[in-house]
């Protein structure tokens, strides 16, 4: 008898646990849902990719394209609607498509680095914010080093897939992201990740004489935690990916330095497109 009572109060404590954890995950597992389905709902409604009639043609040019290095990638041919993109926030500033961590959205730029901690790029207010650029950002990403900002949420959704690219493995399946800007596309290699603080000289931005910027693109590069596969060339110009480390307690930040390797003029046609080497 005894050792039914136990048996019984086991199996309570048991069933407790399990409501639990299932009522602490249930609203991680709703927002998770929220974000990719209003993830899905931004790139249905500002997102054209290439015509039907042009795909075979596209897809025999991405199968010869690491055999032809002067091929174009055809993923800088999608068409963000920025027009309709502003029509609901002047502040969106471009379109961030990471393939490696499956984030296809909007970037904003607003006129200071709190609102879209808890707001997303159509102004809702979301607990998993959006992905940013810093203030004092120029509105045309004309610098040398242009940064961007997302939660490391835990589902793996805004910047919280960035973790992956600690393997290298995963830089050599997925090396690129892609940034589009009105009238411009930017085709980006990952090249660096490393941990740092958020007041290190990682995040430094504003005018650089060409000897402090080959000095610390070659600072980035030794303090990498994996190395890119890409074709060893000069940087000129870094997108980097910022996001915390754990949950955002402590001031320890993970960065992802991609090289801009093409900026191609979207209005032009391809002939607009031009390496930077």
């Amino acid at each position: 008898m005894e050792r039914e009572k136990i048996s019984r109060k086991r199996r309570g404590i048991a069933v407790l646990t399990l409501a639990a954890l299932f009522f602490w995950y249930l609203p991680q597992i709703q927002v998770s849902r929220q974000i990719r389905k209003e993830q899905e709902e931004a790139v249905e409604m500002y997102v054209r990719e290439e015509k039907e009639e042009n795909k075979e043609e596209n897809e025999k040019s991405e199968e010869v394209q690491e055999q032809e290095p002067g091929s174009t990638d055809q993923n800088l041919f999608r068409t963000i609607d920025f027009t309709g993109l502003r029509s609901k926030n002047r502040e969106i500033c471009a379109w961030l498509w990471i393939p490696g961590c499956a984030l296809d959205v909007p970037v904003a730029h607003g006129q200071d680095n709190a609102y879209y901690l808890t707001h997303d790029a159509f102004c809702r207010e979301r607990i998993y914010g959006s992905i940013f650029a810093p203030c004092d950002t120029p509105e045309d990403f004309s610098e040398r080093h242009t940064i961007l900002y997302g939660h490391n949420m835990r589902d793996g959704t805004m910047f919280g897939g960035l973790k992956k690219y600690r393997e290298a493995s995963w830089e050599q399946e997925f090396p690129y992201l892609y940034l589009y800007l009105p009238g411009e596309a930017w085709q980006c290699r990952i090249w660096s990740v490393e941990e740092t603080d958020a007041k290190s000289d990682v995040y430094r931005l504003g005018a650089w004489s060409d000897a402090d910027w080959n000095a610390w693109v070659q600072e980035r590069k030794e303090n990498s935690i994996i190395f890119g596969s890409g074709e060893e060339k000069k940087v000129q110009k870094i997108l980097t990916l910022s996001t915390c480390i754990g949950d955002g307690s402590s001031s320890q930040r993970l960065a992802v330095h991609a090289a801009v390797e093409m900026i191609f003029a979207t209005k032009s046609g391809r002939e607009e497109g031009s390496v930077l080497e």
